[in-house]
């Protein structure tokens, strides 16, 4: 790629590096990967809260990004985290950056958050502009996770807010994963740190640049490294990200190997002839009693389109028996009217080959939010959590929306106090 690149500039791009990259101007953009949950799954993202000291608008602007947009992978769409080797005071070939962080309520109180390092070492070499395989025996180290002694206690209430969660007669000791040219070696999973009681954390381990003989130091250029967070109470991860480090770039040589990630183009496989179609039913849900819920095949696909455009068909294998509304289309709906684990088996033609899916809705009683088969303080508490977050229920499928009016308010624990049978629910008054 050459310096003048129809998206950027060199001269433009200078200033957005020296912002990210040098020490002098470390605060300009925040380098941390926040992150949080959702659902049962773990997220990653770069600036999605301001409070946190970052500022996505200048990001945008300095890199001459469109707005409220950051740095991509043009092949998988994968964010890339930016950092140099020279922002640490060990020395030429080590940084803490990029560090972890959520906000308060972000994570759960005590949530033992994880890391896993996949794919390749990959090497920008400036002399041809081309990312290659790293020189042999050059690799960076990742210090600082923590390698459990046992299984992680699974009930994160147990952990009293100390990273050191572990059955077993241990605690742990600090490990390292090394990402090379030829994959993740070392281990590839460790733990980053544990949520505090408000559920936040923010953390910083240290990545080294060094030979195999583990004295830092390597080729100039850019590496890049691949890697995806998730939690013991989150156990689906993050979509995975990227990390480009500047090993003794310039700033345009730096922005040429950063460039190269952005402009190239995705990645697209022709399918091979005669696959059949692929059913997508969606995931796994639990919905609210009462509520109307739509069964999405909208990503179902067929490799090899024809004879004819995807035909959709639903059907319901089992639970308490229903009418599927549109049933022949990719969206259908059905009223969630009895508690209990509605499933569903989804059928796509082509009139030649077919292929299905199942999904499972479970509706649990009417404020039971912890789905543990009954409905106490903890559910209440639950709600009352969710009502202070400023919870809202678009879909109306929220278990904690028990109104149904789309809001979770202190009116839905009111309702479910009062929908609870147990003792601890209403303690005797003395």
């Amino acid at each position: 790629m050459n310096a003048t690149s129809s998206r950027l500039t060199i001269t433009q791009y200078c200033f957005a590096i020296v912002a990210l990259c040098v020490n002098s101007a470390a605060h300009a953009v925040h380098l941390d990967v926040e992150i949080w949950a959702e659902g049962n799954a773990m997220f990653a993202g770069f600036c999605r809260t301001t409070a946190l000291g970052c500022d996505l608008a200048q990001l945008a602007a300095n890199l001459q990004l469109p707005p409220n947009t950051l740095p991509k992978d043009g092949a998988t769409g994968k964010q890339i985290f930016l950092s140099d080797f020279r922002d640490f005071s060990g020395g030429l070939y080590a940084t803490p950056n990029p560090g972890f962080q959520s906000i308060q309520n972000a994570l759960s109180p005590n949530e033992v958050v994880s890391y896993r390092a996949l794919g390749v070492l990959e090497y920008w070499d400036p002399a041809i502009s081309a990312w290659i395989a790293p020189a042999t025996g050059t690799r960076v180290r990742l210090f600082g996770g923590l390698e459990a002694s046992s299984v992680i206690i699974n009930n994160a209430s147990q952990c009293g807010g100390a990273l050191f969660c572990f059955s077993g007669n241990g605690t742990g000791v600090e490990g390292s994963t090394i990402f090379t040219g030829n994959g993740i070696q070392g281990s590839p999973v460790l733990l980053v740190d544990a949520a505090n009681s408000q559920g936040s954390l923010h953390t910083h381990m240290n990545f080294f640049l060094e030979n195999q003989q583990g004295q830092q130091g390597g080729p100039v250029g850019a590496y890049l490294v691949e890697m995806e967070v998730f939690s013991n109470l989150h156990p689906v991860p993050s979509e995975s990200f990227y990390v480009l480090f500047n090993a003794g770039l310039s700033a345009n040589a730096y922005t040429n190997a950063l460039l190269s990630l952005i402009n190239t183009p995705p990645l697209v496989v022709p399918p091979p002839a005669g696959f059949s179609p692929v059913a997508r039913a969606g995931s796994d849900r639990v919905v609210r009693f009462g509520s109307t819920v739509t069964l999405n095949g909208n990503d179902s696909h067929d490799p090899a389109p024809g004879p004819q455009a995807l035909s959709y068909l639903w059907s319901q294998q089992a639970g308490p028996a229903v009418t599927i509304i549109n049933g022949n289309n990719a969206n259908a709906t059905f009223l969630a009217s009895k508690t209990g684990v509605y499933t569903f088996n989804l059928t796509v033609s082509d009139s030649q080959q077919s292929g299905s899916a199942v999904v499972r809705y479970t509706v649990p009683m009417r404020g039971d939010v912890d789905l543990d088969g009954d409905v106490d303080r903890i559910d209440v508490a639950l709600i009352l959590l969710a009502a202070q977050n400023g919870v809202t229920d678009p879909v109306g499928n929220d278990v904690r929306d028990i109104d149904g009016d789309r809001v979770v308010s202190r009116n839905d624990a009111v309702l479910a106090k009062n929908l609870c049978t147990l003792r601890l629910c209403r303690p005797t008054l003395r």
